[in-house]
């Protein structure tokens, strides 16, 4: 169900903005979780540059993750600490962009999510224990 209700948000197809906005902070969790079960973090900030990093946390605390919230955090904080270096490397090339899995900036990282998150039907029951414990996060004015 959580799945389905998350493909409804990126083709367009919920009810009302309150889904939306609602949906807009689980589906960080979910672009962080996908990029980074696909190619691990360097891949993530690669293709995002963190810009709903944070978001991301703050939704797998909602969704009682602490320690990938954690885990995120420290990430997100080596890549704080690392943005300028990666930078100058990620020049649009294939050489670029491995430069972060050469260096092994996220390598530590990347490990530790394989560990703690399985796979996606465990994010998707996170998300779908969240939705059925708040129900009035999701529901419409029309439909309360």
């Amino acid at each position: 169900m959580a799945a389905k209700l998350c493909r409804k948000f990126i083709n367009g197809e919920l009810a009302s903005d309150v889904e939306c906005k609602a949906f807009d902070s689980i589906m960080c969790a979910v672009e962080l979780h996908a990029e980074v079960i696909n190619g691990g973090f360097n891949q993530y900030y690669y293709n995002s540059d963190g810009a709903r990093a944070e978001r991301a946390r703050e939704t797998f605390i909602k969704l009682g993750a602490m320690e990938v919230a954690d885990l995120v955090r420290r990430a997100n904080e080596q890549f704080a600490s690392c943005r300028n270096e990666l930078h100058s490397e990620w020049n649009g090339t294939m050489q670029g962009f491995a430069y972060g899995y050469n260096e092994k900036v996220f390598d530590l990282f990347d490990d530790e999510y394989y560990i703690l998150m399985k796979n996606d039907k465990q994010l998707y029951t996170l998300i779908g224990t969240y939705i059925k414990q708040n129900p009035q996060e999701f529901l419409t004015k029309e439909a309360k």
